[in-house]
């Protein structure tokens, strides 16, 4: 909390930058994969500095659309008599279903949680949903021993569920959006807003600007779109809400468009996760060899935390 200057998307432009960078010159940081792919880019307008009592805003740079393929997401998941089915899985830690406001009266004390068992499906009555740092979920029968079945599980605990989300991804490409995460400085956290600050409704981007200093963003999420990135994807996509299963469907749109996604797939070849850092650092600038002058991660840190990511799937 205390490096506020290292948080992402606080995309200051340095005294010693050009103000605009050329396609040129983006190019040869997009020669990471040895020469055998380029990508050309129009000139980026970078931000500039801000003069005494004068409000600086951050830049992102949504890549255009092109022909490259991304992941395929599924839209309904069904039973095999066609149902539609409804579920959360508990990943590897002990968790709990919390009771939610105006519930907890209805229990016996001491029954405000219930514990749910690591590794393990429970059917829901309805599709979860998303509050704040919790997913909120009715399951479709009382726990054992407990007569809670709506509430709250912390997300960092579900390891999948029916609402989709990075679970449904391939493992590279999972531990690369977790390293994306860990740069930018959200970790598992997709509510978030630039400064740290959070947010529980996830209807939509919270566009809410927040300052450090004399620089202002609305970034927020986890993987840190500013307002104005995340209108144009969200509509192109037709994403209606802000929950963690669309924030990953707008990260994986633009690197997709970036022409990453297949180097991104690949992440687990130390040559094709440069190239994919290469590829995404005018987006992101928290990367290494960002143009926007803001303190980056290193390759070798990002590294390590990749292939500390990548263990765990």
């Amino acid at each position: 909390m205390a490096r506020i200057n290292i948080f992402p998307l606080i995309l200051i432009a340095s005294a010693l930058l050009p103000l605009r960078v050329s396609a040129q010159a983006l190019d040869e940081l997009l020669r990471a994969d040895g020469g055998t792919e380029t990508a050309s880019l129009p000139e980026l307008a970078l931000p500039v500095p801000a003069a005494d009592g004068i409000e600086a805003e951050p830049e992102q740079y949504l890549p255009p659309n092109n022909n490259e393929p991304g992941f395929e997401w599924d839209t309904v998941r069904k039973s095999d008599d066609g149902t539609v089915e409804h579920f959360i899985y508990v990943g590897a830690d002990a968790s709990f279903l919390k009771s939610g406001p105006g519930q907890a009266e209805d229990l016996a004390p001491g029954t405000g949680k219930c514990g749910l068992t690591p590794h393990t499906r429970y059917a829901a009555a309805a599709l979860p949903g998303f509050e704040g740092e919790h997913m909120t979920v009715q399951l479709a029968a009382p726990l054992p021993g407990c007569s809670l079945t709506g509430g709250y599980v912390y997300l960092p605990h579900i390891s999948s569920s029916s609402a989709g989300g990075a679970w449904e991804l391939p493992r590279t490409v999972h531990a690369f959006l977790d390293t994306l995460a860990y740069a930018e400085g959200t970790k598992a956290n997709y509510n978030y807003i630039f400064t740290f600050a959070t947010f529980n409704s996830y209807s939509d981007h919270p566009r809410i600007k927040k300052c450090a200093g004399k620089l202002c963003s609305t970034a927020a999420g986890r993987y840190q779109f500013l307002s104005k990135t995340w209108d144009p994807l969200a509509a192109d996509l037709g994403l209606r809400d802000f929950t963690p299963p669309n924030q990953e469907k707008a990260t994986l749109e633009i690197i997709r468009r970036a022409g990453a996604y297949n180097r991104v797939l690949r992440s687990n070849v130390y040559e094709n996760f440069t190239s994919a850092l290469s590829k995404l650092n005018t987006t992101w600038a928290s990367l290494p060899g960002s143009p926007y002058g803001q303190p980056t991660h290193s390759t070798a840190q990002l590294w390590r935390v990749y292939r500390a990511a990548l263990a765990k799937y």
